[in-house]
């Protein structure tokens, strides 16, 4: 084992990245644009000053090693922050104001937005889409400065402003015996297949899945879907049902599956996010100003 902690070579990170998505020298060597035994090398001295397989090589494939699976998550997330950290660099170099705003699809950041534009008219503001599984990881990492998410968030560092909260619509095939109604009861859905948010940690599924159910059942499990077009498709083709925030729900209308409200489920929660170790003055003036908006509504 290494003595000490290893200088890591960020192109060494980014060509480890491509062969390990890909499982190919070849593919990675060519979307990286160097040729193969160059990249090879590169990989191995990584190996070498790690002091730790990556990558299991046969004749016919490359496939991770555990250290090489743990690896990848590992390198993806400095690569992200090493960029986060230059583009940071880059805007207060240059001098711009401006803020990075993360949000989650169906959270409510409009009045947010206006109110913090209002009093701060110089400042721009960049919208990224964040995912169930990279919300907490975009702050961290500094690829946004504030989020709108959907709690909870396991991470140390977060902070976290309780917004508003919202009910579960479960997403149901149009032929299914409960489409037509109301307010559907968990009870009435226990024997359908429920898809799965991929890569989801297991509290996050628990609060935004209804897994377990109140009565500590758990239902069966359908395929995983990444967005709503997976989703969708799966609902359609009769692999499962899902559930899905009302605000999500009300995004996608659609003709072909059926949005019922479920009657017995505790709402989640929306909340603003930030990395309590990098405040500027700018996130904190974007705090306030959605606490302000938040207060005059009576929601927190």
């Amino acid at each position: 084992m290494p003595d000490g902690p290893v200088d890591l070579d960020l192109r060494k990170l980014r060509y480890f990245v491509a062969v390990a998505e890909r499982r190919h020298f070849g593919q990675a060597a060519v979307a990286l644009h160097v040729t193969q035994p160059a990249l090879s090398r590169q990989v191995r001295q990584l190996e070498h000053d790690l002091r730790v397989d990556l990558f299991t090589r046969s004749t016919r494939e490359v496939t991770l090693t555990p250290a090489g699976e743990q690896f990848l998550r590992d390198a993806k997330a400095l690569l992200a922050a090493s960029e986060a950290a230059q583009e940071r660099a880059r805007r207060i170099g240059a001098g711009d104001d401006a803020l990075v705003v993360g949000f989650m699809l169906g959270t409510d950041v409009g009045l947010a937005l206006n109110a913090f534009s209002g009093q701060h008219p110089h400042v721009s503001i960049e919208l990224v889409r964040l995912r169930w599984w990279s919300q907490a990881r975009a702050l961290l990492e500094g690829s946004v400065d504030v989020g709108f998410v959907r709690p909870p968030l396991e991470a140390d560092g977060v902070e976290l402003l309780p917004l508003y909260s919202e009910h579960l619509t479960a997403v149901l095939p149009v032929g299914h015996p409960r489409a037509h109604d109301a307010k559907v009861a968990l009870a009435a859905l226990a024997d359908d297949p429920v898809l799965e948010y991929a890569d989801a940690a297991e509290a996050w599924s628990a609060v935004w899945n209804a897994d377990p159910r109140p009565d500590g059942t758990r239902p069966g499990h359908g395929p995983a879907f990444h967005d709503m077009e997976e989703l969708l498709g799966y609902v359609r083709g009769g692999r499962g049902i899902a559930f899905v925030p009302n605000s999500v729900a009300a995004a996608f209308p659609r003709s072909d599956v059926a949005y019922v409200p479920v009657a017995d489920v505790p709402p989640g929660q929306v909340a603003l996010a930030w990395n309590g170790s990098r405040r500027s003055p700018l996130v904190t003036s974007f705090v306030e100003a959605v606490r302000a908006g938040a207060r005059a509504r009576g929601t927190t």
